[in-house]
């Protein structure tokens, strides 16, 4: 009876010592795995900064206005290429609140574009 009870405790010693020494291992992966998660998380953090940062360089309005005036030769808005709204009546005719032209008024002058400053003075 004795050796009967000897051998279930040597079994049962053995199987807890198997059994923590699988759990130490699953413990083990589960760590290498944190870590590589950690240096993937870290990457990616950096790799954000660095996109950040050509997002800023790239929407940084000196470095727009310098393309924007060197690609389109575009000049700041004067008074003179203002419209008045006697010279929108003058271009357009006249129109009723809600949008139907109306009764057309015959401008005292043909209007031309150089008139209205929306072309570069001669």
């Amino acid at each position: 009876m004795i050796r009967l009870t000897l051998i279930m405790l040597c079994l049962i010693l053995a199987a807890a010592a198997a059994g923590r020494y699988k759990a130490e291992v699953a413990v083990r992966d589960v760590r290498s795995e944190i870590v590589q998660i950690d240096h993937k998380k870290a990457a990616e953090a950096n790799k954000i900064q660095v996109l950040r940062a050509e997002i800023a360089y790239l929407e940084s309005p000196e470095r727009l206005a310098e393309i924007a005036e060197r690609v389109t030769n575009l000049k700041p808005l004067s008074g003179a290429q203002l419209m008045t709204a006697d010279d929108y009546l003058l271009a357009f005719g006249d129109v009723n609140d809600d949008g139907v032209p109306g009764q057309e008024t015959e401008p005292a002058q043909a209007v031309t574009i150089a008139d209205l400053g929306l072309a570069p003075a001669r």
